[in-house]
C-alpha cells in the first residue's frame, strides 16, 4: 500500500490548504549560499539549463532562473506548478533565463539532460526507500560532468551515532526525512563524486538547527 505522502492527491491537499510550512516565502538562503559556492569556484550559471525537482511554489526557481539560468521546474501538485508561473512573471527581467513548468512526477516524467540539479526540500520529502531511485533519476536527468547543488536535510554522523533513538525518519510519520552524512555520500557515490557536504554557514532561521547542509556533487563522465 502506498504511503499518504507518496501520492499526489496527499502533497494536493497540502498546497490547496496552504499547509507548507516548509515555503520560506523567498529562496533558500542555503540554496543561495550553495550556488555562490558552485560560482565561486569558476562554474558559469549564465546560459546554463537546470532542473528544479519538486519545485513547491517556486521561490528558489525565480532565484535560479535570475542568475540567467533555463529552468525547468517540476511538480504534480498543479497548485504548486499556478504558483511557480506567477511568481516567475510577476518577477522575470529581460536577464532572467526561461522557465518550463511541467505538472508531474519527478520519477516519471522523461529525462531531459541539464547542466545542474538544484535541490532543496525534495530529498527529505519523499519515502526514504525511494532514495536509490531518486539518484538514479539524476543520473538519467544531469550531464556526465553536470552538477547536483543545493540543500539536503542532514544528521551529523556523530550525531546519529549519539542519539541512537533519534528517528531519522519521524516514527514513520511522513516528511521530512533526514539523512545522515555516511548514507548520502553513500547514495551518491553510484553516480556522482562528492565536492563539498558541509553544515549551511546561512541557515533557515526557522529550520531545525544543524540540519541544513550545503551539497555539491559532480556527475561521474
Amino acid at each position: 500500500m502506498s504511503k499518504s505522502w507518496s501520492t499526489k492527491t496527499y502533497w494536493e491537499g497540502r498546497f490547496d490548504a496552504g499547509d507548507t510550512p516548509w515555503e520560506l516565502g523567498h529562496a533558500s538562503t542555503v540554496v543561495c549560499e550553495a550556488l555562490d559556492e558552485l560560482v565561486s569556484t569558476g562554474y558559469d550559471l549564465r546560459s546554463r539549463v537546470a532542473l528544479s525537482p519538486g519545485c513547491g511554489n517556486g521561490a528558489d526557481v525565480v532565484e535560479i532562473a535570475r542568475r540567467g539560468v533555463d529552468v525547468t521546474a517540476i511538480d504534480w501538485a498543479s497548485s504548486a506548478i499556478s504558483h511557480v508561473m506567477i511568481r516567475y512573471e510577476q518577477s522575470k527581467t529581460a536577464q532572467f533565463g526561461a522557465l518550463t513548468a511541467i505538472e508531474g512526477d519527478f520519477f516519471s516524467v522523461p529525462a531531459r539532460l541539464v547542466d545542474l540539479v538544484v535541490e532543496h526540500t525534495f530529498f527529505c520529502a519523499i519515502d526514504p526507500t525511494m532514495r536509490a531511485l531518486y539518484v538514479e533519476r539524476l543520473s538519467q536527468w544531469i550531464k556526465p560532468g553536470g552538477i547536483l547543488v543545493g540543500n539536503f536535510f542532514v544528521v551529523a554522523d556523530a550525531v546519529a551515532k549519539a542519539l541512537p533513538g533519534l528517528s531519522l525518519t519521524q516514527a514513520g510519520e511522513g516528511p521530512p526525512f533526514a539523512a545522515t552524512v555516511g548514507e548520502l555520500e553513500s547514495l551518491m557515490s553510484r553516480c556522482f563524486v562528492k565536492r563539498v557536504l558541509r553544515q549551511a554557514d546561512r541557515p533557515a532561521p526557522d529550520r531545525r538547527p544543524g540540519l541544513e547542509w550545503v551539497a555539491i556533487f559532480e556527475r561521474r563522465a
